[in-house]
């Protein structure tokens, strides 16, 4: 064997441990040592030995940047040494001192043309700034940095002889709502508008950039994932602690229907419910968070939150369907009734775990609200664990600005039992809370006398260092409601979101996700995430449109000896093939299963295949792709989701539907649940056969959406999509361009 090559780095440690040496001696003469001569001539050995000493030691060490625990280490390291441990700060500072591993030297001035863009967009920053301070947006335009510093400057002008102020605070925050219409989306700060053109950044965007990999989709940059591995992390936080991710992108519509008849028809029309409707829907005791219909079909999963006193709805739905649903809304309103946008007026944060609503109440410091509903807060925050709440409990009411105080604290213990009232099935919505949060001119009053991070600190600094808080007048609504996955949603205006997350994030037993990890936590309590596991829906099976095309160009820009194969596949594609699964299963009813094709074609006429047997079916649907829009987002869909009330799907279930060749219906599914029950493994786009001793193509009954190690069960499993036809409970399963079976059970979903 040829000889391994030597890790550099043990290499440079070798080489700056070696000490080089002088044979020559003459300072020894006649059995006797003259000091001086022996000294002069191992002066290079002692120079050397020096010299090894220095780079040893440079070799070995390590700054403090470089030795942080892994919740504290940044894709971009900081020089504010308020950023490691305090042990660690004293230590950091000598670092970051001129020396041979000093900070680096600072960059030449910028000159001509450099310099004078930096000019431009400081004094477009100030400009800014003023136009804030006098109560209004930067409104720029221009293609030019001359032509938007002239707009500036008028604006600037304009407002300085107006008395009128437009915002009530200084930092610019304000209500983005529209009536009748979508709401534009938000520019946010002058610096950063461009980026936000296309891909609206959610409120703690900042934040999350610098410890996650954003998603551009559905319009917003997204949290993905941290930078960090926390795979079991999360499951281990879901179980034990808490895991929070903030979910702004999520839409909310608000609908005022001013009358009980037009409040019932509007749940009637996009909830699952008939009439009569459940009283507790009406009354406002219990938040809707199910399937929302248009037109008789299902959407997607959403809530209704309906305030009785003045007959508003708040309609909350996954970005992907919201501008549909929003103009579903319109139509059906008519002009009667007013449908808000309030898509970028609410923001939200999601919790979920055992300590979730325990952990939350360390930064919610209650304001004006009733006995009973902080009777019933507070023994619902401090229960052992809040998935025990029933689904649909919600709470609304006033809470201080959380930065108020220097430290998350522990509420107070109350004695009660927490039983006692939910039995009582009361409304905790404060009135005046949920009006706050549902009308404009509550979000807008909320706003008023925001302080400012300048001006926290100020209040800070003229307060003693021991005080725990400032004080201050800004209070804000919000509105807690408890999901169909058990998570808690938390409502509150937009510009409220920060505040809250920047002291939801120091409680030390909070994990933070993003929406890779939200799909995690519902895939091991055997839950389907939306729109991933959802390809019988027409926003699921367009985010399988994307993935396959994803996959299909990071597979071309690999070298072919880094591709996996794919030839075991046949006339699969590497994802879920849901258009060869339909014309696959209804054109195997009408063919011999057990003849072999011939090695030859038989054709009718010049292009017309005979269909006789399985291998000429795979063929024809292969040539079929690009005719009948086999990777086309307009196309219908081929898979449709299985109705007991349809007919034909009965029918298609029974296994006695005879599909006419010319015209294939959609193939009717169910979702189920996965397991492996020995030995295996599971991952996305694994086949599903029957179970049969030797499972072939001909047994292909579906494909798994989502499948991995599940660390609550201990083994592999995953959700998938079926054909409704199939009726056992054992399957086999094969995973991408591989050829071992693995047996597994389902379980319907």
């Amino acid at each position: 064997m040829p000889p391994k090559p030597q890790n550099p780095r043990k290499a440079k440690l070798f080489s700056s441990r070696t000490i080089r040496t002088q044979t020559n001696d003459p300072s020894v003469k006649e059995g006797l040592l003259d000091i001086h001569e022996y000294v002069a001539s191992r002066e290079f050995e002692i120079r050397s030995m020096e010299l090894s000493q220095i780079n040893t030691k440079n070799a070995l060490s390590t700054r403090v940047f470089q030795n942080l625990p892994r919740v504290l280490r940044r894709r971009t390291a900081s020089h504010n040494v308020k950023r490691i441990p305090k042990r660690l700060r004293a230590k950091a500072l000598r670092e970051m001192q001129n020396s041979v591993n000093g900070v680096p030297a600072r960059k030449p001035h910028l000159r001509g043309r450099e310099l004078h863009r930096v000019k431009m967009q400081i004094k477009m920053l100030k400009l800014s700034r003023s136009i804030k301070e006098l109560g209004s947006l930067p409104k720029v335009d221009g293609v030019t940095k001359k032509e938007k510093l002239a707009a500036l400057n008028k604006q600037v002008r304009e407002l300085s002889k107006t008395k009128r102020r437009a915002l009530n605070n200084g930092v610019g925050a304000y209500d983005n709502s529209s009536e009748g219409k979508l709401a534009e989306k938000p520019k946010g700060n002058i610096r950063y508008s461009h980026r936000q053109k296309d891909y609206v950044w959610l409120p703690t965007h900042v934040w999350h950039a610098k410890r996650f990999h954003m998603m551009k989709n559905w319009g917003f940059q997204i949290p993905m994932s941290p930078n960090q591995k926390c795979f079991r992390a999360t499951s281990r936080a879901a179980k034990l602690t808490c895991l929070a991710y903030e979910t702004s992108y999520f839409g909310e519509l608000i609908v005022q229907c001013l009358s009980r008849d037009k409040l019932e028809d509007l749940v009637l029309t996009f909830s699952k419910y008939e009439s009569p409707l459940p009283p507790w829907i009406l009354n406002g005791s219990r938040v809707y968070d199910d399937w929302i219909y248009c037109d008789g079909k299902k959407v997607c999963v959403g809530s209704l939150v309906v305030n009785p006193e003045k007959f508003d709805v708040m309609i909350r739905v996954h970005a992907s369907i919201y501008e549909e649903f929003f103009h579903q809304v319109l139509q059906w309103a008519a002009g009667d009734v007013k449908v808000i946008d309030t898509r970028f007026a609410l923001g939200s944060i999601q919790v979920y775990g055992p300590t979730a609503l325990h952990l939350l109440s360390k930064v919610l410091h209650l304001e004006d609200v009733s006995s009973t509903t902080q009777q019933a807060w507070k023994l619902c925050s401090q229960a052992n664990d809040a998935q025990n709440i029933p689904l649909g409990t919600a709470f609304s009411f006033f809470v201080k600005d959380p930065r108020f105080w220097k430290h998350p604290v522990s509420p107070p213990y109350l004695k009660g039992d927490i039983n006692d009232i939910l039995m009582q099935r009361k409304s905790f919505l404060d009135a005046g809370a949920l009006d706050a949060l549902l009308l404009s001119e509550g979000r807008t009053d909320s706003y008023k006398d925001m302080f400012s991070l300048k001006q926290l600190g100020k209040q800070f600094s003229l307060h003693d260092d021991a005080s725990p808080k400032v004080h201050g007048s800004s209070k804000f609504p919000v509105l807690i409601y408890k999901l169909k996955d058990g998570a808690w949603c938390i409502n509150m205006p937009w510009f409220w979101v920060v505040p809250l997350w920047s002291k939801l994030v120091q409680v030390k037993s909070i994990k933070i996700g993003g929406s890779r990890q939200l799909h995690q936590v519902n895939f091991e309590n055997g839950l389907p995430t939306f729109p991933n596991d959802y390809p019988f829906l027409p926003e699921g099976y367009k985010m399988y449109l994307l993935r396959q095309k994803a996959a299909d160009l990071a597979r071309e820009k690999l070298p072919a000896s880094k591709r996996t194969p794919l030839d075991i596949e046949g006339p699969l594609k590497s994802g879920c093939d849901w258009f060869f699964l339909r014309k696959w299963i209804f054109g195997l009813s009408i063919v011999d299963k057990s003849r072999k094709g011939p090695d030859f074609g038989e054709f009718a006429g010049d292009t017309t295949r005979k269909i006789k047997s399985p291998d000429d079916l795979a063929k024809v649907i292969a040539d079929s792709r690009d005719l009948d829009g086999g990777l086309n987002m307009c196309a219908p869909l081929p898979i449709i989701p299985f109705s007991k009330s349809d007919p034909v799907h009965v029918a298609i279930a029974a296994g006695t539907f005879k599909p006419d060749i010319t015209k294939f219906p959609a193939l009717p599914v169910v979702q189920v649940q996965v397991e492996l029950t020995g030995k295996g493994s599971l991952s996305d786009n694994s086949r599903v056969y029957e179970d049969v001793g030797d499972a072939k193509l001909i047994n292909l009954i579906g494909f798994v959406t989502t499948g991995s190690f599940n660390l609550n069960q201990g083994g592999p499993s995953g959700i998938a999509v079926i054909s409704a036809h199939y009726q056992g409970k054992k399957v086999k399963i094969r995973n991408v361009a591989c050829t071992n079976f693995y047996s597994g059970k389902i379980t319907k979903i």
